[in-house]
């Protein structure tokens, strides 16, 4: 009965809760010093960006897929790295058409996390976690409208997007599963870049480096230990919108 209403709560905070490189991870890892794990991730992100003269309402989308590999530096500690691909679409980005932004890329990305606990007890464990990631290669889509007087071209480039977060966590562990959250402070970048273009005039394109709402956001997850060397990571996490995503890991 417990575990099904853990699971139960699980689901419903991936659905209601209202970010970009992945799941953070449970506080304390799965695997020990000298221990290697190798897995496969997804990701849903949105994400909403401060306001500027240029782009008043940026909504960014993506959609992420990568590789892991970790290592365990202690019994306590881990470290690992990620390499992957994101799609990238937007509301907000084109300003004088007003159509849907679907980048013409699948741009790659690279991350790198440490995860660790300085306490712990029978009960529960606490510590801190780190990610960064950079997303290599600019993302482009145009629009072209064309009338008996002239010919319209309007171009969005996405470039230069980088992200960085840290926290804290507490874990628990209930029936078998471990049960992770905590808060996280966040900043993320982009460059975003409009240029419009007619027959007879050439406007000076609209720039901007552009960073996500807010601060500061939380972390929920569960981590499943499926086989004997393999554990399956479900997490949400809220920020200045929504992420939920999965990890498959196994240790080797």
């Amino acid at each position: 009965m417990i575990r099904s209403v853990l699971v139960a709560i699980i689901v419903s905070l991936f659905f209601v809760t209202p970010a970009f490189s992945g799941t953070i991870g449970p506080v304390k890892s799965s695997i020990a010093g000298g221990d290697v794990t190798l897995g496969l991730g997804y990701s849903r992100v949105e994400s909403k960006w401060d306001e500027s003269a240029e782009f008043p309402a940026l909504e960014l989308q993506q959609d992420l897929f990568y590789a892991q590999a970790g290592l365990g530096l202690s019994d306590s500690w881990m470290t690992y790295i990620r390499g992957g691909i994101s799609s990238q679409s937007a509301d907000g980005a084109f300003i004088n058409t007003g159509v849907h932004f679907e980048g013409e890329n699948a741009v790659p990305f690279a991350t790198l996390g440490v995860n660790g606990v300085f306490f712990k007890n029978d009960v529960i464990s606490i510590g801190p976690f780190a990610q960064g990631t950079y997303y290599f290669g600019e993302n482009t889509d145009s629009v072209k409208i064309v009338n008996s007087t002239e010919t319209l071209q309007e171009t969005v480039t996405l470039d230069n997007m980088w992200e960085g977060r840290a926290g804290i966590q507490l874990q628990i562990e209930v029936e078998g599963v471990q049960l992770y959250g905590g808060a996280i402070y966040y900043l993320s970048s982009v460059d975003i870049k409009d240029e419009y273009v007619n027959l007879t005039t050439i406007e000076p394109p609209a720039a901007n480096t552009m960073e996500e709402e807010g601060a500061v956001g939380y972390v929920v997850g569960a981590q499943w230990q499926l086989l004997e060397d393999v554990t399956l990571d479900l997490e949400a996490q809220l920020r200045s919108s929504y992420e939920v995503g999965l990890n498959l890991n196994k240790r080797f």
